[in-house]
């Protein structure tokens, strides 16, 4: 449960320490490289892994060992479907054999998982979707995402594991492509330890209300993960927490206090032409600071959310601009 604006875990994506001076696809460093940059950024706990990126060059050992010695724990790891063997599908694809290849990747991002002593497992459905009108029979690609799911969720009981869905990109559209249709998922596959994780430029991009997907996981019990960043709403953009969409990162947080979101802080940004680690630190402080402000709302005499958006609107005006 989240008790005031100082007590969240932090954690970020790591490949974002390869970034800066304008690079937006940088050469692929060791992750043990990667890993002592992210030791440097102030406030940061945590990092969650990408498989099997962060693994080619590196045992799960050693990725351990590296986290150790950087002062950062290994909150969870990040399942990433090969664009090479699953541009066709992963748990959609017509081969049934390419289906069971793409859950024993799961399963096997599973068992890294449970090594590093993480406890939850975010699965990307980034190549589950189409380009095209009847490139897709979406009943039976429906079919296959339950049983693929099903499968993996029952292999990893013990941990948490969570979608993370996108509207589009790399695919023109996704078969999970709403908070909605995840919820759907899992309501039909009914695996306990399954869940969502919210990204707040996905939610955008899908033209939701951030705050109100958030609310509905939370009521549902169902929010394990939530990756902060911004946008403009078109494309993942990846940038600073609170950088576009002030009030509506604002009101997310409302909520993630008063239904006591009680998982990591992760941030997905993209620090293209930003040094990595102030761009980090950045994030962490804004972070630090809209939390707070959100749990003085929770707290606050002014009863919120109201109907008169002239009451709500003054609330969070003078947090956020009449404050001091």
């Amino acid at each position: 449960m989240i008790q005031n604006g100082n007590s969240p875990v932090f954690a970020t994506r790591l490949n974002s320490f390869a970034l800066g001076d304008g690079i937006a696809h940088p050469p692929r460093l060791p992750t043990g490289e990667l890993v002592q940059r992210a030791g440097r950024v102030a406030g940061l706990d945590a990092l969650e892994l990408n498989y099997p990126e962060h693994f080619i060059d590196t045992t799960p050992g050693e990725a351990k060992a590296a986290a150790d010695a950087a002062g950062l724990r290994i909150t969870g790891v990040q399942l990433r479907w090969p664009a090479s063997l699953y541009a066709r599908g992963a748990f959609s694809s017509v081969d049934p054999a390419r289906r069971a290849q793409a859950v024993q990747v799961a399963k096997d991002a599973i068992d890294v998982c449970r090594y590093l002593g993480a406890g939850h497992v975010i699965l990307w459905p980034a190549h589950d979707g189409y380009e095209y009108p009847l490139q897709v029979d979406y009943a039976k690609a429906w079919d296959w995402l339950c049983a693929c799911y099903s499968e993996v969720a029952g292999y990893g009981q013990d941990l948490d594991l969570s979608i993370e869905y996108k509207p589009a990109e790399p695919r023109a559209r996704t078969l999970l492509s709403t908070t909605g249709s995840v919820l759907a998922l899992i309501a039909e596959i009914q695996r306990p330890n399954l869940g969502v994780t919210l990204d707040f430029a996905h939610l955008l991009m899908a033209q939701e209300s951030p705050a109100q997907s958030i609310a509905l996981c939370l009521r549902q019990g169902l929010l394990k993960g939530l990756q902060l960043n911004d946008g403009y709403a078109k494309a993942d953009d990846g940038l600073m927490v609170g950088s576009v969409h002030l009030v509506e990162t604002l009101e997310a947080f409302f909520y993630l206090v008063r239904d006591s979101y009680a998982g990591t802080f992760y941030f997905d940004t993209d620090p293209i032409r930003e040094d990595p680690l102030a761009e980090c630190e950045t994030n962490i402080a804004r972070t630090r600071q809209l939390l707070g402000i959100a749990h003085d709302l929770v707290n606050n005499s002014v009863r919120l959310p109201d109907d008169d958006a002239l009451v709500s609107g003054a609330a969070w005006w003078k947090a956020l601009v009449a404050k001091g």
